[in-house]
């Protein structure tokens, strides 16, 4: 994945578990996020929100959810 930098415009290309590893807080933050937006939307769910239904669309979710200056422009 291609993981860019929004301020300096650096870029790196890492795997999903050098990603898991360099980025292990912003995920954390971003799944933690997502989870409680989640949990807050007054629709039916067939089951909780998980790590794993965040990862489903892993490039939107921590785009959105990790408040990072670092975001993945394409997978």
């Amino acid at each position: 994945m291609l993981i860019k930098n929004k301020l300096t415009h650096d870029t790196l290309e890492l795997s999903l578990q050098e990603f898991k590893v360099e980025f292990r807080n912003e995920l954390h933050v971003a799944i933690e996020s997502y989870i409680k937006i989640e949990k807050a939307k007054p629709y039916f769910r067939l089951h909780e929100p998980s790590e794993d239904d965040f990862y489903f669309d892993l490039q939107w979710n921590f785009n959105n959810f990790s408040n990072s200056v670092w975001f993945i422009e394409r997978m």
